[in-house]
């Protein structure tokens, strides 16, 4: 498809020799130039290697890792230190050039479209700010040739979306007179389609955000693109205002047309409402924040502070109407997020003026607490973040360096969620807008295969069905669609195939009919042997019945263990179409109210109960996002039983490389303490930001990455914090307890990984992100040092290849087909709840395919 995002391939060049701190010469790097061709810059091997379980094959290698990244891993003359140094510096290779190439811009500024240069014109504020001036001021200079563009001028990917809807606004209430039509260089930067716009606007905003320092005064600042509380009737043509008996505007209400009428493939819809309301100003919406917040964050200075997410969400679409009105009914309620965080972002400041800022923020929070309310302080490697009592709101603060708040909202993964707050105005992307208006997100393959350090992060089931629950479903585009039947033969699929197994056929409605039809039957198999209104899972007896008399399920009985793959989301039901859909179809049979899927708004029992948490991905299953223990917030929630849950999360993980070390070492360790610190806590900020309350994570990893992680991340340190070489600098120190401390090179050894209150922040420099995202690689690898050598590496290159930062997806058209071609692993409809197999008949004797015990919960490749 033409408007497929297809991204420059990493090329290894002279600037990666730049980035390599070691010494050795780089083989693996020169291995991959000598095997690029001129057809497609690259040569894969003819036969990707493969797990296997069950007769079926899955790729060791992520299929949304590069393309050069794959031919990395899929060499195998490699040793482990020297595959994840040259996967280092392939990494940093290809960021390199994507910054040379931002620099080549001429500028960060909206440009000259036909005889029109914006750079000369002059408007009362932000571009977009004021859109009907904006336009008349636009409509004032344009020449022959800008106005023989007619309505397509407005449809120009750099102009504000504002913008856009005013001049076609404009444009449809002007009769014109046929004229010759201008022919532009920028004809394929003209959108009709509102939809295929916002893509390609959007990757606009992510340039200009990429080189700020040359951008316009009309661009310069990160608000320009967006979109206000005020804007919004002058984007939804549609709109109506919702007023009291005395004339007062009391929201603005967003009358959706029928489903039927939106362009593409919808899914997850049942719960789509007719109407949205929303605040009418800012004003509004600064009451409704400070009731849902309960005012916890009152005195706050908010400068280089930015609040986005759910609650921003949550109070834009609770305007105050009375209970009497005729619209009361269908608003939103405020208790629908109840339990949604403030998640806060921290831009435009180094770590030492971050941290400040975080202790501000927890100084705020605790002074408006209530007399003798608790407080806890709880620290990990992604996040900080405030605790009190249920149902206060805790602040999570996310430690990434983020350069505006436009790029906090680019990095969004749903559409709906692409909102914040800045202490005085709301701000969206204009994907946030169109899923208000349509009540769909629309799908990219950022969704599946986006970075948290990238371009716009991958989502997780559990928020694609959170959102469905609240009306908001997914919507594929018609040049999505389009591009399937490019595929339409077992040749053009084999080519992309990457060694995954992909259905022959791949039209949306025969795969998601068919998944329906399997989710049915497996419906029935369960009904059959009675489901007793609670998990199908071992242990059995965990989990209290629920009261009802029909049948209740959880997401996880539609898979087992066996259902895994190499892609960065793991087990999720996200990895492919097919799967996906047995899901919505379980999801849709719970609307039709046919079954019982308890969820966090009904019973916080079966909140987790997704295939992830379940089946686990490691011996500490997957962690979450936030890297904490699983814990109840709600009226259960008690700071003590959540300080002793993390100290038994941390115990965990030193258990757990305690068991590894003993598989590596003939002298007895029991005696040997290991320190572990994935989480800490305290009653204060500037305890928690102590060197004592620092992340210490255990970790197994060759001697040669850590002298190349340490001298890396050191050199890294020292340039973006300006220090002399005289500051005492070591992230990674041998353990005391390790028993590998003469094995020689190429030995494995055990050493604390140290996360202090300035390693802790993401987004300082991409080698430290790039280490980071390896040495967590290594971590995954080694959970389990049982499994062998050679099996290992495989679970290294999955490994490496799911994590390293994927800063966009690199050709969408491909990686696209192959999601929807994709097969899962359960093809018949056998029961696959296999912790029920394994407790009934004692299945404990069988290996699966990454050398670990089927049915131990700590099995597979993560």
């Amino acid at each position: 498809m033409n408007e497929s995002r297809v991204r420059s391939q990493a090329t290894a060049t002279s600037s990666c020799q730049v980035i390599d701190v070691s010494n050795e010469p780089n083989i693996l790097l020169s291995r991959l130039d000598s095997g690029m061709t001129k057809q497609d810059n690259i040569v894969m091997p003819s036969e990707e290697p493969r797990y296997e379980r069950g007769g079926k094959h899955r790729p060791v290698v992520s299929t949304a890792a590069s393309a050069k990244l794959r031919t990395l891993l899929l060499g195998d003359e490699a040793s482990a230190a020297d595959l994840a140094k040259a996967a280092v510096n392939l990494q940093l290779a290809a960021w390199e050039k994507t910054k040379a190439e931002a620099e080549l811009r001429q500028d960060a500024g909206v440009g000259k479209l036909a005889d029109l240069d914006f750079g000369r014109l002059k408007f009362a504020g932000v571009l977009g700010e004021n859109a009907k001036e904006d336009v008349e001021v636009i409509l004032g200079a344009m020449g022959k040739g800008a106005r023989g563009l007619g309505r397509e001028f407005w449809t120009w990917e750099r102009v504000p979306y504002t913008i856009r809807c005013a001049g076609l606004a404009v444009a449809k209430d002007v009769a014109e007179r046929p004229r010759k039509k201008t022919r532009v260089d920028a004809g394929e930067q003209l959108l009709a389609d509102v939809d295929e716009w916002v893509l390609k606007n959007e990757m606009y905003l992510r340039s200009i955000s990429r080189k700020p320092s040359s951008a316009t005064p009309q661009t310069k600042t990160w608000m320009f693109g967006l979109i206000r509380i005020e804007d919004v009737p002058g984007v939804v043509p549609g709109h109506a205002p919702v007023r009291d008996d005395a004339g007062a505007t009391l929201a603005v209400k967003i009358p959706r047309d029928p489903l039927s009428s939106l362009p593409g493939y919808t899914i997850l819809d049942a719960r789509r409402v007719d109407a949205v309301y929303l605040q009418p100003t800012s004003d509004a919406f600064r009451v409704r924040w400070g009731i849902m917040t309960d005012g916890i964050l009152t005195g706050l200075n908010w400068d280089n502070v930015f609040v986005a997410g759910g609650v921003v969400l949550g109070a834009l679409l609770t305007p105050e109407i009375p209970p009497k009105h005729a619209d009361a009914p269908h608003v939103n309620k405020m208790d629908e997020w109840k339990s949604s965080d403030i998640d806060m972002y921290v831009y435009g400041l180094g770590p030492d003026l971050a941290n400040e800022k975080i202790e501000h923020i927890a100084a705020t929070y605790k002074k408006n607490l209530p007399d003798g309310a608790p407080f806890l302080v709880v620290r990990n490697s992604q996040t900080v973040t405030l605790y009190s009592e249920w149902p206060r709101r805790r602040v999570q603060i996310v430690l990434k360096l983020i350069g505006s708040p436009r790029e906090v909202l680019l990095n969004f993964d749903l559409d709906i969620c692409a909102a914040g707050f800045d202490g005085s105005n709301v701000f969206m992307l204009p994907r946030c807008v169109r899923a208000l208006d349509t009540g769909t997100n629309v799908f990219t393959m950022d969704l599946i295969n986006g970075h948290y350090l990238g371009d716009r992060k991958a989502t997780r089931d559990k928020r694609v069905f959170k959102y469905a629950n609240k009306g908001y479903g997914i919507r594929i585009l018609p040049m999505y669609i389009a591009a399937l039947s490019t595929y339409s033969n077992r040749k053009k699929l084999s080519a992309i195939a990457r060694g995954e197994r992909l259905y022959a056929e791949i039209t949306l409605p025969k795969i998601a009919s068919d998944s329906r039809s399997w989710t049915q039957k497996i419906i029935s198999e369960y009904e059959k042997v009675g489901t007793h209104n609670r998990p199908f899972h071992w242990p059995h007896g965990a989990y209290p019945p629920v009261k009802s008399d029909k049948p209740v399920f959880s997401h996880a009985m539609l898979e087992s263990y066996a259902q895994v793959t190499s892609e960065p989301l793991g087990r999720s039901c996200l990895t492919g179409f097919s799967l996906l859909m047995r899901h919505v179809a379980l999801w849709e049979e719970e609307v039709n109210g046919n079954i019982i899927i308890p969820t966090y708004y009904m019973d916080r029992i079966f909140e987790d109960l997704w295939a992830t948490d379940t089946y686990g991905e490691g011996p500490l299953q997957q962690v979450a996002y936030d890297d904490s223990p699983p814990y109840a917030w709600d009226e259960s929630f008690s700071i003590e039983g959540f300080a002793r849950a993390i100290d038994g999360f941390n115990e965990k993980e030193a258990s757990n490389v305690q068991e590894n070390l003993g598989w590596i070492s003939e002298s007895p360790l029991e005696d040997k303490p290991i320190s572990a610190a994935r989480t800490t806590y305290g009653s204060t900020i500037s305890e928690v930001l102590s060197p004592k309350k620092d992340i210490l994570i255990p970790i197994l990893i060759p001697e040669d990455f850590l002298e190349f992680a340490n001298e890396m991340t050191v050199q890294a340190l020292r340039r973006a914090l300006n220090l002399d070489q005289s500051v005492d600098l070591e992230p990674l120190k041998p353990a005391k307890t390790d028993p590998q401390d003469d094995e020689g090179e190429g030995s494995e050894k055990l050493v604390i990984w140290r996360l202090d209150k300035v390693l802790n922040w993401q987004m300082l420099d991409r080698r430290i992100d790039e280490v980071r995202e390896a040495l967590w690689a290594f971590h995954r690898t080694n959970e389990r040092m049982v499994v062998k050598g050679d099996q290992r590496m495989k679970l290294l290159k999955t490994n490496i290849s799911r994590r390293a930062i994927r800063t966009t997806v690199e050709d969408e058209t491909e990686a696209f087909v192959r999601w929807v071609a994709r097969k899962p692993y359960h093809e018949s409809t056998k029961l696959p709840a296999m912790y029920v197999l394994n407790e009934d008949y004692g299945m404990d004797d069988l290996e699966d395919d990454d050398g670990g015990n089927n049915y131990d919960n700590d099995e597979d490749d993560d």
